[in-house]
């Protein structure tokens, strides 16, 4: 949910005005008394003109008076200096190649992508992880041009949701997906690819949302941290509807490496967070894993259709998930084990297969259209991580990239 400093430069200036009459000193050799006092002031006025004028230049020709003299215009000329003290205040200057600094895709300090603002906060606040992603939705996201994000044009087969871009939506700093209820006819999807193609059918569905995710299987261990609200899909009264409201890894295609981690809020449980871990190979359907719903510890009155910060936390041997900086559960290797090759990141609004009484609630109950709100989500590598994310895309595996393409206005992938 991925400043410029200015720096003012004061400068002293000034004019002085030269003695009338610069022989004098010279004729005045044939009376020595007389002609050393003349010169004392004329030393006197040249050390004017050094306070004035330019320090080191004035302060000469004050040497040219007597030696009392001459020593006060030196002493003038050494207040001229502070005046070039002053203009070392340009180190200033400088200061604005420290803003340059800033100046990493989106106002990110350096190796971070994304977008950022004020609000994301240091790269290191969790120690042993580094900010290395941040989107803060500040700013509408171009999802056919935007280097990291795009959009999918798929749908789960087990739902009744088609996804399309024009259901991502951004506004006051919060990106918005929105489920409405249309008829979407059957259509080839690049996201659903069907096995060993770069394309698939997706059948026809009566629910039009959307998915944000990662052009890219090019991240894995780290924290992984989204600040969201699930829909209010039944007009706020009544009993529960039906949707999955999501921030999730997943490796894309589900059908040769299924590995997904999940955090989901349901709409028939809206006290609870679900989780989910999945590992499988070659699977053409959900091959089930380590899932099920808890009760956020130490989190009051929590409810999924207000705002909480939830984390997936992917170690090698390790997954943990957090709510609100409160530890919800954590899974440590047990079957079907933790996933250790890559993954993207995706964030969907989806309602489940059939009508009325169903898994995750009654569809039936649903009033359309209702929406998730994102206010953030941030990536912050492991600092053991030794590959993901790679900073050019073209360099990854081709077992990375292989039928993974996400919709049809991808013209090149990666």
């Amino acid at each position: 949910m991925m400043g410029l400093a200015t720096a003012m430069v004061a400068m002293v200036s000034g004019c002085s005005t030269p003695p009338t009459d610069p022989g004098t000193p010279g004729s005045a050799g044939s009376a020595p008394g007389a002609a050393g006092s003349t010169s004392g002031t004329a030393g006197a006025t040249a050390g004017t003109a050094g306070a004035t004028g330019a320090a080191g230049a004035t302060g000469a020709a004050g040497a040219t008076g007597a030696a009392g003299a001459a020593g006060a215009a030196g002493a003038t000329g050494a207040a001229g200096a502070t005046g070039a003290a002053g203009v070392t205040g340009t180190a200033g200057a400088t200061g604005m190649a420290g803003a340059t600094g800033t100046a990493g895709a989106g106002g990110c300090p350096t190796g971070v992508n994304g977008h950022c603002n004020a609000d994301t906060g240091a790269v290191d606040k969790y120690p042993g992880f580094h900010l290395a992603l941040a989107e803060e939705f500040d700013q509408p996201i171009d999802l056919d041009k935007d280097p990291i994000w795009t959009w999918s044009d798929g749908g789960p087969p087990e739902g009744q949701a088609r996804f399309n871009k024009s259901q991502i939506t951004f506004a006051n700093g919060q990106m918005i997906i929105t489920a409405v209820k249309q008829s979407v006819p059957p259509s080839v999807s690049y996201a659903e690819p069907d096995q060993n193609k770069t394309t698939g059918t997706a059948s026809a569905r009566s629910v039009l949302s959307g998915e944000f995710r990662t052009k890219y299987n090019n991240y894995r261990y780290g924290r992984y941290e989204v600040k969201f609200q699930a829909p209010v899909e039944n007009g706020g009264t009544g009993a529960d509807g039906n949707f999955l409201s999501t921030m999730f890894t997943f490796r894309t295609p589900k059908w040769k490496q299924w590995r997904e981690l999940d955090n989901e809020l349901e709409a028939s449980i809206k006290n609870k967070v679900a989780y989910n871990v999945v590992n499988a190979d070659n699977a053409l359907g959900y091959p089930g894993g380590d899932s099920g719903n808890l009760a956020p510890p130490g989190v009051a009155s929590f409810s999924i259709q207000a705002m909480h910060t939830y984390i997936i936390e992917w170690l090698p041997t390790k997954v943990t998930w957090y709510v609100d900086g409160q530890m919800l559960r954590a899974n440590t290797n047990m079957p079907p084990g933790v996933p250790t090759i890559s993954a993207k990141i995706m964030m969907n609004l989806w309602v489940f297969a059939g009508d009325g009484p169903v898994t995750f609630g009654d569809t039936s109950k649903n009033v359309y259209p209702f929406h998730s709100t994102y206010e953030y989500v941030r990536f912050y590598k492991w600092d053991q991580e030794t590959m993901y994310p790679v900073a050019d895309p073209k360099t990854l595996p081709a077992a990375d990239t292989a039928f993974s393409q996400n919709n049809a206005n991808e013209t090149t992938y990666p």
